[in-house]
Formats: structure tokens, sequence, C-alpha cells
């Protein structure tokens, strides 16, 4: 899928290929080191380039999530994905929903871009209601989530701590399609 963002930059939205394995560990690594907004320390990512091709072909094959990749101008920035929580009948009516993005490139639309790829599959597969976790201090993408309507839901106290001992809580939030 092709857009236009802010900027005037094109961005495309596509699931990434074996090809994309290796820009998709750097690029984890960067977000890594640059946002206190993942589940990773910087340096705590370490996939493989055989566990990430893995990792992209058992997703090929999995009808039940979408991971998408993005990239301006040809160069892999960010990523998203969609799923359901659970396989289990009595949890299929719930989707997952998950997003990270170079700082450079923040602010540019891309979220919302992804968010809306990512809706639409929780549509498609027959999902009511969609379900993510943020980093209580995160408050543009807690900004950007309640425009798509998802709701807190809950807190998670001290949920991730940090390497110089501070904490952040984790908020749920939900959006009932």
């Amino acid at each position: 899928m092709e857009f236009k963002l802010k900027n005037g930059e094109a961005l495309t939205l596509r699931p990434p290929t074996v090809q994309d394995a290796k820009a998709l560990i750097q690029v984890m690594r960067q977000m890594g080191a640059e946002s206190p907004f993942l589940a990773r320390n910087p340096g705590e990512f370490s996939f493989t380039i055989e566990q990430e091709t893995a990792l992209i072909k058992a997703m090929e094959d999995n009808p039940d999530h979408q991971w998408y990749s993005a990239f301006c101008q040809g160069r892999l920035v960010g990523q998203c994905s969609a799923g359901l929580i659970s396989r289990g009948q009595r949890f299929r009516h719930r989707a997952g929903v998950a997003f990270a993005l170079l700082k450079e490139y923040w602010g540019l639309g891309i979220g919302g871009k992804m968010m809306e790829i990512c809706l639409d599959w929780c549509r498609a597969h027959g999902c009511e209601q969609v379900e993510l976790d943020v980093v209580a201090g995160n408050q543009r993408a807690i900004g950007m989530y309640k425009r798509f309507g998802f709701e807190i839901t809950g807190t998670r106290p001290r949920a991730l701590k940090y390497p110089d001992d501070t904490y952040s809580d984790e908020y749920s939030m939900i959006k009932y399609l």
C-alpha cells in the first residue's frame, strides 16, 4: 500500500520478505537504542538473520496474524502488526496491535497509516475489539491511540524497569469495533 506523508515523502506499507531480515534487525536495534517506549533495553535485540528469516516465513503462513513493514523512499523505518490474541474460540473476537517506528520518522503520519491498516485487518477478520499496551509516558502514541477511539482500561504500575533503576507504568488500551 502506498501513501503520501505530511512531508511529501512516499510511504509503502507491506509485509516483510526474507530479503528484509537484515534491515529489520538493524532497525529494531536502532529503535531500542533511541526510544524508552519499547520492550527492550539497548542491545537486547539479539535475533540472528536466520531467526528473523524464520519469523518472517512463519508469519507469511499465519492466517491469524499480519505483519507490515514501513518504507520511506525505500528505507525501512518501522513496523506494525495485528493479530488474534489467541486461537481459542472464546478469544477470537480479540486482536492485539503493536507499532515501532524510528524516532526521526515520528510526527509524519506513519503511525496513523499503520493503525489504519491494522484496524482494517482486524475488521476483515471479524474482531470485535482491538487491544494494545503503551508506556504511560508515551504521550504522542497515547494521543494517536485516543484519536482512533482507544480507551485506557487499566494500568500496570512499574511495568518497565530501566537500567537507571527508574520505572514506567504501562497502560492497557482497547478499541471496540
